[in-house]
């Protein structure tokens, strides 16, 4: 029997060598075919919001629609205080998601973090619910009295604290706000108009400005500036696709029951499809309300305008 045991840890090790190279495999594939990758954070930090997402405790590329999904996905704590796999996989399992492939990532050891205090302050102050990091910009000690007026993005604040002496100072502290964000794949030019093919949702530092929930605040909007691959996109980078501008001619339409009658009018504000929009009537010089309907052309709200 004890020649033998050479031999059977030699068959154990290559059985699991075999084992290994076959789940990187599956690993990898997944990795390549999915619409979303997920990787978990080593260190999770568990935050006192009533809602615990993925994207605050992980790292999400992918699919702009999907990965908006995905990052949104509640983490069900069940009452324990340490983020573990199967409370991943269970609040995964439990969100309802569908039609959505994603790779999931998680790390063999997770220490899970509870917030500091300084944090903490800073996320009840904004409700941020994403990844939140603060550093003191100097050694001094103190409890914190409060901070001043803060707004996500905002990268360098003040807080007033009391010093071991009794003392009252304010302290400075740089702020690192990170988040899943609709961001450019590749360069895209002022003007263009975003389609799903340009935008991706990726991890990135936020740096202030209004964040779209949803990839359709943005899809068939027109871009206002150049973006940079990689590069956020927030709301006020787009603009609406207008089919009718600001002092142009248009065709206005009135309907009276079975009745269509065309004159022209002069637009005096810009409206994307559906919007409501004033215009004159050059035939009766009323200032009249208007939806749009098409390129340069509107239907009237009122039956004599």
């Amino acid at each position: 029997m004890a020649r033998q045991r050479p031999r059977y840890a030699i068959l154990v090790f290559l059985a699991v060598v075999f084992f290994s190279i076959s789940f990187f495999c599956r690993v990898a594939s997944a990795i390549a075919q999915g619409d979303v990758t997920v990787k978990i954070d080593e260190r999770p930090v568990l935050h006192a919001l009533p809602d615990l997402y993925l994207g605050a405790i992980s790292e999400i590329t992918g699919d702009a629609v999907s990965g908006a999904a995905v990052a949104r996905i509640k983490i069900d704590m069940k009452g324990k205080s340490v983020v573990t796999k199967d409370v991943i996989i269970d609040s995964i399992k439990s969100s309802g998601l569908k039609g959505v492939t994603f790779s999931l990532i998680i790390p063999d050891r997770i220490e899970t973090l509870c917030e500091d205090p300084l944090s903490a302050a800073i996320r009840r102050q904004t409700g941020w619910p994403w990844k939140l990091k603060v550093t003191a910009r100097d050694d001094s000690e103190g409890e914190l009295i409060e901070f001043s007026r803060i707004k996500p993005g905002m990268n360098k604040v003040t807080a007033k604290v009391r010093l071991e002496d009794g003392s009252v100072r304010y302290k400075r502290f740089d702020v690192s706000w990170v988040a899943p964000l609709f961001t450019a794949r590749s360069r895209i030019d002022f003007d263009s108009t975003l389609e799903l093919s340009h935008i991706a949702i990726q991890t990135s530092k936020y740096e202030g400005g209004d964040i779209p929930q949803y990839a359709d605040a943005i899809l068939g909007k027109k871009l206002k500036t150049n973006l940079e691959a990689g590069s956020p996109i927030y709301l006020h980078d787009v603009e609406p696709l207008y089919l009718v501008k600001r002092g142009d001619r248009v065709r206005l339409y009135v309907n009276s029951g079975m009745i269509s009658v065309e004159t022209v009018a002069k637009a005096l504000d810009s409206g994307a499809l559906g919007d409501i929009i004033r215009v004159i009537n050059l035939d009766s010089r009323r200032t009249i309300s208007a939806k749009v309907a098409g390129k340069g052309a509107v239907v009237a709200k009122e039956v004599n305008p």
